[in-house]
């Protein structure tokens, strides 16, 4: 970019909930993205340590950062991100993105978000991460780029903490979660929630295999990398409790209510959501058949259904 060209204004929409010891770090790196104008909204879910006093201190006279300070708990981080999408103001951004209270962002991760939707003409972006633990370990969380006809009844597009978005994508967004509270809240993952309508409204994703983030793994993460011991074992213990089922039928009736119509992606919907009794077995084999994860964690979720852990 030369000094006389437009620089892409993006908002970033950031929860947080007890992060003091991660958040200055963060904020900083997105605050230093190169070649992008970015204001950074924070809405903060009532936390008890010193996160609000550290952003009243560190930015509280910085105009590219906003801190929304909730009255009361919304009880999980989906919830408080679809809290910052329904009041969010859009005006002058050209891009929206979303970040976790403890990552770190290379200099050009939102760069080449934008470099990758204009080359590609796609309304969404997502990208692989740099997973890295307190050991000292480090492993690249790479994306599944294969798009298959319904994975987004069964699965988001990667970790929502790289999600860049064009703005007039996010309005249709904050508008459907305006309009539907109800239908929105069953979903747990907001960052699914984005895929899952940009797919049912027949919009483009771009997958970028380059990981442009550190993904800070710790005790606090709610899910986390999804090779540790502990982030499998909370999975197992989502899908025996019914858990994943109730969200694959969440997913099936926001598709309908944003009146998806592919007919693969609609026939698994009727299933999901009863209006068609399901096999397990048929389950089991849509699961394999248009699961975007890896090949081992669909045979997973496909031997949890046929296990009648779910449905």
């Amino acid at each position: 970019m030369t000094a006389t060209d437009h620089r892409p204004r993006i908002l970033i929409l950031l929860a947080t909930y007890n992060g003091e010891p991660w958040l200055r770090e963060q904020v900083d790196s997105i605050l230093a993205q190169e070649g992008v104008e970015v204001r950074i909204d924070i809405g903060d879910d009532v936390s008890r340590d010193g996160t609000r006093a550290l952003i009243e201190s560190t930015w509280g006279q910085d105009p590219r950062v906003r801190l929304h300070a909730w009255p009361r708990g919304s009880g999980s981080a989906g919830a408080n991100f679809r809290r910052l999408y329904r009041q969010a103001n859009l005006d002058g951004f050209d891009f929206v993105a979303l970040a976790d209270q403890d990552d770190i962002w290379l200099p050009g991760k939102l760069a080449a978000a934008v470099e990758a939707l204009e080359r590609t003409g796609a309304q969404g972006y997502s990208c692989a991460v740099q997973a890295f633990w307190p050991d000292g370990r480090e492993r690249v969380l790479d994306q599944q780029p294969q798009m298959r006809a319904a994975d987004f009844l069964f699965e988001g597009a990667g970790q929502g903490c790289t999600f860049v978005v064009r703005a007039t994508l996010f309005a249709r967004v904050r508008q459907f979660c305006i309009d539907q509270v109800e239908a929105t809240e069953a979903l747990h993952y907001h960052d699914w929630l984005i895929y899952l309508l940009a797919r049912a409204w027949g919009l483009a994703w771009h997958f970028d295999a380059r990981a442009w983030m550190r993904y800070r793994q710790h005790g606090g993460n709610e899910i986390g990398s999804r090779g540790s011991l502990s982030a499998v074992q909370r999975r197992l213990a989502m899908i025996r409790d019914g858990w994943f089922a109730r969200q694959i039928v969440a997913a099936a009736r926001l598709y309908r209510l944003a009146g998806g119509a592919d007919p693969v992606a609609c026939t698994l919907a009727d299933k999901a959501d009863g209006a068609r009794r399901p096999s397990r077995l048929g389950l089991a084999l849509d699961m394999l058949r248009h699961g975007r994860r890896r090949a081992a964690d669909r045979w997973v979720l496909a031997g949890s259904v046929l296990a009648g852990w779910v449905f």
